[in-house]
C-alpha cells in the first residue's frame, strides 16, 4: 500500500473535518508527528506548547473536541493543565500521551482527570482509534 492509498484509508476511517483537536506538546518533532497523522483526518488542530497555552486555548476555543496532553513540559505539566481544564470544560475529552511510563503516571494522570491514556512513540492506529472512542 503505497502512501496515497494510506492517506485515503485514514481519511475514509477517520473523517473529523468538522472536529477540532488541541495538541498539547512542547517537542518538535513530536508535533510534526502529530500534524501528519491528523492532516489524514481532515481535523483541525491547534497547538499549545505548555499547560498555560493549553488552557488559554481550551479557554479562547469551545470548539475543541479532544486535547491531546503531554505531561512533560516547561512552565506548567501535563497533570496540572488537565486539572484546570477539567475545571472550565468537565466534559472536554483529554487523552495522556507521554515517553514517560514511570511508575504511577498513568495513576496520576486518571487522578488529574484525563479520559485516556497512550505512550510514546506513539502508534498510529493507536492513536486514532483512541481519539475517535470520544469523536
Amino acid at each position: 500500500m503505497d502512501q496515497t492509498e494510506k492517506n485515503t484509508n485514514a481519511r475514509q476511517l477517520y473523517n473529523w473535518d468538522n472536529k477540532t483537536i488541541l495538541v498539547v506538546e512542547d517537542v518538535d518533532t513530536s508535533n510534526r508527528y502529530f500534524e501528519a497523522a491528523l492532516k489524514r483526518t481532515s481535523a483541525r488542530v491547534l497547538w499549545a506548547k505548555n499547560g498555560v497555552e493549553a488552557i488559554e486555548a481550551v479557554k479562547k476555543n469551545p470548539e475543541i473536541d479532544v486535547v491531546l496532553m503531554d505531561i512533560h513540559m516547561p512552565v506548567m505539566n501535563g497533570f496540572e493543565a488537565t486539572r484546570e481544564i477539567k475545571k472550565i470544560r468537565k466534559d472536554l475529552t483529554i487523552i495522556v500521551q507521554t515517553a514517560y511510563v514511570l511508575s504511577g503516571e498513568r495513576e496520576k494522570s486518571f487522578e488529574a482527570g484525563c479520559d485516556a491514556f497512550i505512550t510514546k512513540p506513539i502508534n498510529f492506529r493507536i492513536l486514532l482509534s483512541s481519539i475517535d472512542k470520544y469523536i
